[in-house]
């Protein structure tokens, strides 16, 4: 798989929406809904809308009502598979969990963070660079996060921070990506962040890139950002 096309794509939505509180109640994040249908939905049409039909979802808080909506994804034209955390493990921790699902090369997204934007563009990225991880770097013209990551001219992802924003920041680390299964054995632990024990390995050793974009992304990870999303995502096409 390492040399052929990405056919795979691994949400991540087990977030428990603690921001959310007030209006999420019994559903999970990414289940809050945009005009008629879920996000996860409609993050689910952006990749069929593109070829890409294959779907793992790791899930853990109230994963049933993700399980009853979208069952085998046969209803909606594509295939989906399922992993439940037990309790929350980290992003690194459930893609560990799910590393029997998971193809050798994946595309990764949150399950509450959308970049509309043709994900086959980090396909053809990742195969250029053969490299272990192709992330996308909002260059946040519009200011809508701090700044976390350093791009070169080459593409190359030379810092990224989740905790700390620097002048020379020149973007936003936006929330989708493509992996080589391979990070699984850069940590070993059953709890651990991707972007805070994998990312930094990745950049020492040369094997982080990522495309920069003017497209800005949308989450839905307050009540504001909820509404914003709900303005912009119908209008979409997919």
């Amino acid at each position: 798989m390492s040399g052929g096309k990405v056919e795979q794509v691994v949400i991540l939505c087990g977030g428990l929406g603690t921001r959310l509180k007030d209006v999420s109640k019994d559903i999970p994040k990414s289940m809050m809904p945009i005009g008629d249908r879920p996000f996860l939905e409609i993050q689910v049409s952006q990749f069929k809308h593109y070829g890409i039909t294959r779907f793992l979802f790791l899930t853990s808080h109230l994963h049933e009502v993700i399980e009853d909506h979208f069952g085998d994804g046969s209803k909606f034209g594509v295939q989906i598979e399922y992993s439940t955390e037990p309790e929350p493990l980290g992003t690194g921790g459930a893609l560990a969990l799910a590393e029997d699902k998971l193809d050798d090369v994946f595309y990764l997204t949150n399950g509450d963070t959308i970049l509309p934007i043709d994900p086959t563009l980090l396909d053809e990225g990742f195969h250029k660079q053969k490299c272990l991880g192709f992330i996308t770097i909002y260059d946040n013209h519009e200011k809508v996060a701090n700044k976390n990551a350093i791009i070169d001219d080459h593409g190359q992802v030379l810092l990224y921070s989740k905790l700390t924003s620097l002048p020379e920041m020149t973007g936003v680390e936006a929330g989708l990506s493509v992996f080589d299964k391979k990070i699984l054995k850069i940590c070993k632990k059953d709890n651990y962040s991707l972007e805070m024990e994998v990312f930094p390995k990745l950049i020492n050793n040369g094997r982080l890139f990522g495309l920069k974009t003017s497209q800005r992304f949308y989450d839905i990870g307050t009540p504001e950002r909820l509404e914003l999303a709900r303005s912009v995502l119908n209008d979409l096409g997919w």
